[in-house]
């Protein structure tokens, strides 16, 4: 008899660490990818030189990621999550053998979009470990500007060709709830961009540029997550 009450209760448990991931439930969350804010201050010297060449600077970033997914099945969702991020920097230069200083100022806003699946597994009643696949295309621009105490300036126009990353990424989300849970992840994505910039300077001639380059960087997010339950007939 003692055997069969822990036998019912271990199905209980189960059936209930399952009930925020079976199917037909619907999750919808948000997630920060990165909030950063960095303030720099530098001074460099050459062997060959006197000159003490100073830069100071700072800069800011932040990346939101709403998600939402259907569980196809028990603990398999699939659906698709948009990243929106905001890049803005500040750096001013000069060096002891001139009284000339210039100001640089840059912003880089960027949206993405892409389809995304991730797989619960284990767990218990307070939270569940997942694995998780994504990939995403997106697009990016901004502005940078420069200019020198001596009245010159220059404009660089980002324009994108094309931004594509893949990644996979593991995490833990503890619910609060039947319906809701704070989950945090860390993941390893590569990604391949193409970008042409518009330099224009105030006198003289301007030109184009054109880069590519691949990436690896290591993501870590944390967000909050709704897990809806099917409206039962």
């Amino acid at each position: 008899m003692k055997k069969l009450l822990t036998l019912v209760a271990f199905v209980m448990l189960i059936t209930s660490a399952n009930a925020q991931t079976e199917k037909g439930t619907k999750l919808v969350g948000v997630g920060l990818g990165s909030i950063s804010f960095t303030s720099s201050d530098s001074k460099t010297t050459y062997s060959n030189t006197p000159t003490i060449y100073n830069s100071e600077g700072n800069s800011f970033s932040i990346s939101v990621n709403p998600n939402i997914a259907w569980f196809v099945q028990d603990n398999l969702a699939i659906g698709s999550y948009v990243s929106l991020s905001f890049y803005k920097s500040k750096s001013t230069s000069s060096n002891t053998s001139s009284s000339t200083t210039s100001e640089s100022n840059s912003t880089q806003p960027s949206f993405y979009i892409g389809p995304w699946a991730r797989y619960y597994f284990g767990g218990s009643k307070k939270g569940m470990p997942f694995a998780q696949l994504n990939t995403q295309y997106g697009i990016y621009g901004g502005k940078s500007k420069s200019k020198s105490s001596s009245g010159s300036s220059s404009e660089t126009t980002t324009k994108p060709k094309g931004d594509w990353n893949v990644g996979v990424a593991v995490g833990y989300e503890h619910f609060i709830s039947q319906y809701a849970g704070f989950y945090a992840s860390i993941g390893f994505n590569y990604g391949k961009s193409k970008t042409m910039y518009e330099y224009r300077p105030s006198s003289g001639t301007g030109y184009d540029y054109t880069s590519e380059y691949s990436r690896f960087y290591i993501p870590v997010n944390v967000g909050f997550q709704l897990h809806l339950p099917k409206k039962k007939k």
